[in-house]
């Protein structure tokens, strides 16, 4: 049950939705969080009662949207907030992906599988904001090596580490079989000839494409997205 349904009418967009577990907050915390709250309902929520925040309605700021994350981490049902998570990110411009798949054919990538990614972090499964994953790209842009903040403040290029959860979660089985799963980051670059980093990830059968968390060129992609899907 969504207990904001009674204090407001408002509807966010999946891509800005973070959920909390109604649970872990108390009514002072409503209060305080009233003005971010949305009255989506969940078809499936994996706890009893919870809370829909709409992102965007806290700041159009990285550095305010990603430490209000951090602050609520013990708060945030992040099973059930992952598939607003991939919302945030999901690629698919046609122009993009074919960017990416000729990239890749002409090996200009940096290629990751799964259980690499994962080990970068740590303790993947507990791991949660401030953490990211920065794309370093040599002097043409292209992406040459992933590296872990550990404390995200507006660095460009980086994918936070529960997208990626949320994108492994996804791909049924591949959490099971991580060096199966084979990252291949690009750039790209917008009919403006702003380039930026995308990825295509490929387990089995299965591929999605993605943009990036964070930083200054956010919306080099998409100018419709709103810094709260990209934060995420």
């Amino acid at each position: 049950m969504n207990l904001a349904q009674n204090l407001t009418q408002h509807i966010a967009d999946p891509e800005n939705i973070i959920i909390i577990d109604g649970a872990t907050v108390n009514a002072a915390w409503a209060a305080t969080n009233t003005a971010y709250l949305a009255s989506n309902v969940l078809p499936n929520p994996t706890v009893p009662t919870y809370y829909v925040v709409d992102l965007s309605l806290i700041s159009n700021q990285f550095s305010v949207l990603s430490q209000w994350l951090t602050n609520h981490v013990a708060n945030i049902s992040f099973i059930d907030s992952y598939s607003f998570i991939l919302l945030g990110h999901e690629l698919d411009n046609t122009d993009y992906k074919t960017q990416i798949n000729t990239a890749i054919g002409q090996s200009e990538f940096y290629g990751i599988d799964g259980a690499s990614l994962t080990k970068m972090v740590g303790d993947f499964d507990e791991t949660f904001y401030p953490n990211y994953v920065q794309v370093v790209t040599d002097t043409n842009g292209i992406p040459k090596q992933l590296d872990l903040i550990t404390n995200y403040s507006n660095e460009n290029l980086c994918f936070s580490i529960p997208f990626f959860q949320a994108l492994l979660h996804a791909m049924d089985g591949a959490m099971e079989n991580l060096e199966e799963v084979k990252f291949y980051f690009t750039k790209v670059t917008n009919t403006n000839d702003k380039s930026t980093v995308a990825f295509k990830v490929v387990y089995e059968n299965l591929e999605g494409f993605y943009d990036f968390s964070g930083g200054h060129g956010f919306d080099i992609l998409n100018n419709q997205k709103s810094k709260a899907a990209a934060i995420k």
